[in-house]
């Protein structure tokens, strides 16, 4: 129930030409964009359209992480069918939906949650999560046990994070399952890869090259929100560039949460002398950016602090808040570190507007990522180590490429089903 990055963008964008979120699922039926699938959708999204809600059909929704392209549709789901997902995600999305208001609402669910070695049973179905590693903490592949025999589902996944053993768990648990099919990921597998290759630790080494060279400048950063390694990355950086790391309102309010899980090590965002939280200007905070703000009490900045301590500080500024740089006034030349994935399209908007406001503000751009992907070759060595009877390639525009991994390849038809 993940939503593509391109979903709907031949006919919205946004945000001033969306679906209309009063009609529920019509604008997406009559776009063709979404199934019309009984008793799957919840009766409150189905109310404004000509397809009739029926009780539920499905026993569950599995989630392997908590990244938007698999989990926004979620807020379709008939809020009566389970979903099941891992502890730390249940905690990051309660913080996620908290503090992005309306924008990230996914209704209301029976969410169960598990751990590795803790398999779900429905129907008959034993569903055995196994950890990986990638960009999101809590992250999973599938062991799904059935009658004809196993299907392993990789999630998202890496071999070249800083939990890489997790990845290689999966790995072995799957070959030990000897699966009738494998539905896996091919996010890197082109034919050819021309962007940036990182380690987590290369992005440690670098950034804190880039951040040392800062002089009396302000150093900025924007990264995934949610990737926590990353955070970690860059908390590690700002101590050893002997700096304070200065987090969003919402980045802090995710590392408060996550101390709930004792099983995912972060910052503590109220003890940690070297973070401080950045909250902006409003004249009207919610109230978790309230209840955030007497949290952290004497770490709270804002930005004329900031303009004033620039030579002191590593800041995080997301896209959406792009336009602080008008209060906080940076020196012209200090470093902006761009964390994240560099652009899919030359014609990418984002990636536009983003240097419109580095080059207006005399900000230099440095590029310094760590995939949250296995590379091509990678994901060869694990097709073969695994060594399935078939290889269903999903979350990929190269399909056709995994017919020279060596088992036999089925790719998926939209709506169609599939028969092993």
């Amino acid at each position: 129930m993940g939503q593509a990055f391109s979903f709907g963008s031949d006919y919205f964008m946004d945000p001033y030409l969306n679906a209309r979120v009063r009609f529920g699922l019509r604008d997406y039926f009559s776009l063709d964009l979404l199934p019309k699938i009984p008793g799957l959708y919840a009766e409150e999204e189905l109310a404004p359209t000509d397809f009739p809600w029926q009780p539920p059909e499905f026993s569950g929704v599995t989630i392997s992480h908590i990244h938007f392209d698999h989990i926004n549709h979620l807020r379709f789901v008939d809020p009566t069918i389970p979903v099941f997902l891992g502890e730390g995600t249940r905690i990051m999305l309660e913080s996620w939906m908290t503090t992005s208001g309306r924008s990230m609402d996914l209704g209301g669910h029976d969410w169960k949650g598990f751990r590795t070695g803790k398999s779900v049973a429905v129907d008959g179905i034993e569903i055995e999560p196994v950890h990986v590693d990638h960009s999101a903490p809590a992250a999973y592949g599938f062991l799904i046990h059935t009658a004809k025999g196993t299907i392993a589902y990789t999630g998202d996944l890496r071999r070249h994070g800083p939990h890489s053993q997790m990845t290689d768990d999966f790995v072995a648990a799957a070959k030990e399952a000897r699966p009738i099919a494998l539905i896996t990921e091919g996010t890197r597998v082109a034919p050819t890869e021309t962007r940036q290759q990182y380690s987590e630790q290369e992005v440690k080494t670098k950034a804190a090259e880039v951040v040392r060279g800062a002089g009396d400048k302000l150093a900025l950063v924007t990264f995934y929100p949610r990737d926590v390694d990353r955070i970690k990355t860059f908390h590690a950086v700002a101590g050893e560039t002997g700096r304070h790391f200065v987090l969003s309102a919402k980045t802090a309010h995710l590392l408060w949460s996550m101390q709930k899980d004792t099983r995912i090590a972060v910052p503590d965002v109220l003890r940690d002398p070297n973070i401080l939280v950045y909250f902006r200007q409003l004249t009207k905070q919610d109230e978790w950016e309230k209840d955030m703000r007497s949290k952290v009490a004497s770490k709270a900045v804002d930005a004329t602090y900031v303009n004033k301590h620039q030579s002191e500080l590593l800041l995080q500024l997301d896209f959406y808040q792009l336009t602080e740089l008008v209060d906080l006034k940076p020196i012209e030349h200090s470093p902006f570190i761009h964390s994240k994935s560099e652009p899919f399209d030359e014609e990418d908007v984002e990636e536009r507007v983003r240097d419109n406001w580095l080059q207006r503000f005399g900000l230099q751009h440095v590029q310094i990522h760590a995939s949250g992907h296995c590379s091509m070759p990678e994901i060869q060595d694990m097709v073969r180590a695994i060594d399935p009877k078939v290889v269903i390639p999903v979350h990929t525009e190269h399909p056709d490429l995994f017919t020279t991994f060596g088992p036999k390849v089925l790719q998926p038809a939209y709506r169609g089903s599939m028969d092993l």
